[in-house]
């Protein structure tokens, strides 16, 4: 019969191996955290993207975007001047590679600050106001588009130029025919209403011609 030894250890010699083990599990630990603890403080996950777009509300939605990412990963201003250029491709990367190489950006704030000038200058009041009233809602864009995209221009003018009632006359007044035979100016009080009625108009209309198009076929 084969006799086993048996080791017996000291209770110093027992914490010395468990210190030992704690260490090697943290340093195990440490080393499987890759590219995604370096990557905090970065643009690098961020969907937004700006190159040759000198659209004013692309821009604006662009900069929204950006900020709110930024304020979501609690990315410091120093770090986001560091990494934005990672959403810059074409034009803007070109742009931005001479900003900072002539030094004309120093904060944050001066970064989107240079980015709205530069991509999208803030239009003068006569300039909005011919955009706004030359185009008039056509058959196939729905009311909530028409509705976002005249108060998307209505938005820059100066500040308090003109009260929601002033609005809703102007944007009434620019809606597809259907649309207006339906919907009373006096009857809507806000946007809100124009919207809510304006969706009802679309689904009538919709089924109508669903109706139109079953009994033809």
């Amino acid at each position: 019969m084969t006799q086993q030894s048996t080791i017996q250890l000291t209770t110093e010699q027992l914490q010395l191996m468990l210190d030992s083990v704690r260490s090697a599990a943290v340093a195990a630990a440490n080393c499987a955290a890759p590219a995604t603890v370096m990557m905090r403080g970065t643009f690098m996950y961020c969907n937004s993207r700006l190159g040759d777009q000198h659209d004013s509300a692309y821009v604006e939605e662009f900069i929204q975007s950006v900020l709110a990412y930024k304020d979501m990963e609690s990315i410091s201003d120093e770090d986001a001047l560091k990494s934005i250029a990672i959403l810059f491709y074409g034009e803007a990367a070109l742009w931005w590679l001479g900003v900072r190489g002539a030094k004309e950006v120093h904060t944050w704030d001066e970064a989107i600050a240079l980015i709205r000038e530069h991509f999208a200058p803030a239009k003068q009041a006569y300039q909005l106001y011919m955009e706004i009233f030359e185009e008039k809602q056509d058959d196939e864009t729905t009311i909530g588009t028409f509705v976002c995209r005249k108060r998307a221009l209505l938005a820059q003018l100066p500040e308090k130029r003109h009260n929601e009632e002033t609005e809703l006359d102007v944007v009434y007044g620019l809606l597809n025919m259907k649309y207006r035979r339906q919907i009373l100016r006096q009857d809507v009080k806000t946007f809100r209403d124009l919207l809510e009625r304006g969706r009802a108009v679309e689904l009538t209309c919709k089924e109508a011609e669903l109706k139109k198009r079953k009994n033809n076929s």
